[in-house]
């Protein structure tokens, strides 16, 4: 199996959160991402956070692919979907409720030993992976009257 210099892994959300709002971000999650390690993002991210642009649930100024250039930073790994991950999909218990892309995600957390950074709920209460979780309660600006 590969291996990675890599500690972290990212879910969609905090990914996306750290490019279009970071200031959402807790100071310990801030901490954690802003040391010299390596972090990690699923593939599955990227076609996850398309989706939702295409879909209108992610809005942003630029192209998708300028977000992506913005997101993917040097101390950003991509890890590729393999085949123990897939299979770990399926031995996942089966109340877990995620989608399979948050299947995918914490799968990939569970097989390379990382510690996920999630707004999930979901995924941190399922306990297959480690899990550093924070609640996502993004700041609007006050609408103008």
């Amino acid at each position: 199996m590969e291996r990675y210099a890599v500690k972290y892994l990212l879910d969609t959300a905090p990914w996306i959160n750290g490019v279009t709002l970071p200031q959402v971000l807790p100071p310990r999650i801030r901490r954690l991402l802003d040391n010299d390690e390596m972090k990690g993002l699923c593939s599955v991210s990227l076609l996850e956070t398309a989706i939702l642009h295409r879909l209108g649930r992610l809005k942003f100024e630029g192209t998708l692919e300028h977000f992506f250039a913005a997101g993917l930073s040097e101390d950003l790994q991509v890890l590729e979907l393999t085949p123990p991950i897939a299979a770990r999909t399926n031995g996942l218990p089966e109340d877990f409720e995620g989608d399979p892309f948050d299947r995918t995600i914490a799968a990939t957390a569970a097989v390379l030993n990382l510690t996920l950074i999630t707004t999930d709920s979901g995924i941190r209460d399922a306990r297959v992976c480690a899990v550093e979780y924070y609640a996502f309660k993004p700041s609007r600006p006050a609408r103008r009257r």
